[in-house]
């Protein structure tokens, strides 16, 4: 009689064993000779190579590296290991770090180094069925170049602090090719031929975070349609302004931009709607999103309100007048807004009032708040006492509904103006706001996440007011679970509440079917 696991197909297999640790996937193989054998490309599909203990090459003799080249050289000319040279789909190698380099001046370390990457190249060729590339450290000269191309289902190469010297016109036809440095090398240059490596015209995704790299692009594929890029991760600087949006042009597919926060653009007024007519996600600059955001059916948006400054090049968070002047532009542009995500920002009623008044279809907002707003900077112990005197006041009618709201939730309020009297954190702050109704946020919202990473919670026995447990307030704190039980009263599509990294979901766990919020 046939086992009914034994006719499912393989990929499904696959699938669900993707979800699967190595530590396990080794245990069920020990099970069956079905399993031993379907288990045997997801355990060996990855596989990563590197330096062990580079810190340790500085002060002692490289016997680390030179058992590794041992193990590696009888891993690689073993028969027995073919059928995992030909399972592996993902791999990264590691060489040595920029710092560590200075080892090399050892003659031991450096012939032991110099085995290590021929042992990579020459494993390079037999890995068949490699499709994902990392490396990182590796200088890629004719030789690894040569490898590369031999790799016919390569279609993903990453390269982290690596130096192109080939000049092999290797056009890999790739899918996604990133590149990310983290040293600065004076010496080294990026020029039209470094570029010969990959082919662009086939390009689904890039991510440049290297500034040479991104000028020789700018220049060696200004005239090459890029027909099938959708995702583009890239800094401009100042003065690539017309060559960044001159390559725009070159992508008509591009679904999802995404700008470095200290990018800068030079450009009056908005592009036209022909440059990436098809863009839905932006991610960068809230300076610089109208020109990205109008005449676009932008779904999904990560604004960070910081600008560069001129003279150091450092960050600098945007004054809240200035947040509110941009978003002012920039969200009446955005009528069909899925996700939104403010960064860097401070918890500011007039802001999530115009963010309430036209994102009309949101349905998660994030807001990660920072403790800066330009020069001003944010008092924990005070209560917001600014943004309070400058709200609007609001009618007899509301204010009994905030006093009802604020006395069944457990918060103390001023009965003149109905906002809190307690001193709570920003990230609390906002959800009290919520909760007592003064910012009337989206009927659409299903999802609400509240950040701030600056705020340390308050020790033991510390007075400062937070947030409790969900089974009520006690010693001052906030019972979280029942504002959001008041306030999914009015927000109805509400799923799902984090502050803090502590999160809350919207359940029905009761026998009697019976809603309620808990923490998750």
């Amino acid at each position: 009689m046939q086992v009914a696991y034994l006719s499912l197909p393989v990929e499904t297999w696959w699938e669900c064993l993707s979800y699967v640790s190595k530590r396990d996937l080794r245990r069920l193989r020990l099970v069956c000779r079905f399993f031993s054998r379907i288990c045997f490309s997801p355990l060996f599909e990855t596989l990563s190579w590197s330096v062990p203990n580079a810190d340790l090459l500085l002060w002692g003799p490289p016997t680390a590296l030179e058992d590794q080249v041992r193990d590696l050289y009888a891993f690689i000319t073993n028969d027995s290991a073919s059928d995992v040279l030909h399972a592996v789909r993902r791999l990264d190698f590691k060489g040595i770090d920029r710092g560590f380099r200075t080892c090399l001046r050892s003659p031991r370390i450096s012939a032991a180094n110099s085995s290590y990457l021929a042992l990579f190249r020459q494993a390079l060729s037999a890995f068949t069925a490699l499709r994902s590339l990392t490396l990182t450290a590796v200088t890629i000269d004719d030789k690894v170049a040569a490898s590369l191309r031999n790799l016919s289902s390569l279609h993903a190469l990453e390269l982290n602090d690596c130096i192109v010297t080939s000049t092999l016109p290797v056009q890999l036809p790739l899918r996604n090719f990133v590149v990310v440095s983290t040293w600065d090398c004076g010496d080294h240059k990026v020029t039209g031929e470094t570029l010969h490596l990959v082919s662009p015209q086939q390009l689904e995704w890039v991510v440049l975070a290297d500034d040479r790299w991104t000028s020789t692009m700018f220049s060696t594929w200004a005239n090459v349609p890029m027909s099938f890029l959708t995702r583009l991760t890239i800094r401009v600087q100042r003065g690539q302004s017309a060559s960044f949006l001159n390559f725009l042009r070159q992508c008509p597919q591009l679904d999802s931009l995404f700008l470095a926060p200290d990018s800068t653009v030079d450009h009056h007024g908005t592009p036209s709607s022909t440059i990436v007519p098809n863009l839905r996600v932006y991610e960068g600059p809230l300076i610089f999103a109208h020109m990205f955001i109008t005449d676009r059916n932008i779904t999904s948006a990560r604004l960070d309100a910081i600008s560069v400054d001129d003279r150091s090049g450092s960050f600098m968070p945007m004054r809240t007048d200035s947040i509110i002047s941009a978003l002012e532009m920039t969200l009446p542009a955005a009528p069909h807004l899925r996700t939104l995500r403010l960064c860097d920002v401070c918890p500011d009623l007039g802001l999530l009032r115009l963010v309430s008044r036209h994102m009309r279809e949101l349905k998660t907002l994030e807001l990660h708040l920072t403790s800066d707003a330009g020069s001003t900077n944010f008092q924990h112990d005070e209560t917001f006492e600014s943004v309070s005197q400058s709200a609007a006041s609001i009618s007899a009618s509301d204010l009994e509904g905030v006093l009802c709201v604020a006395e069944h939730v457990g918060i103390p309020v001023d009965p003149l103006t109905g906002f809190p009297t307690e001193k709570y954190p920003p990230a609390e702050t906002v959800l009290v706001w919520a909760t007592l109704g003064h910012v009337a946020l989206p009927t659409s919202l299903e999802e609400l996440d509240v950040q701030f990473p600056d705020y340390c919670p308050p020790m033991k026995g510390d007075p400062a007011t937070s947030i409790s447990s969900s089974k009520g307030a006690s010693n001052g704190g906030l019972d979280v679970s029942r504002m959001l039980h008041n306030l999914s009263s009015r927000l109805t599509r509400l799923r799902r509440c984090t502050v803090n990294e502590r999160a809350w979901a919207f359940t029905v766990g009761n026998e009697d079917g019976a809603a309620d919020w808990v923490e998750i």
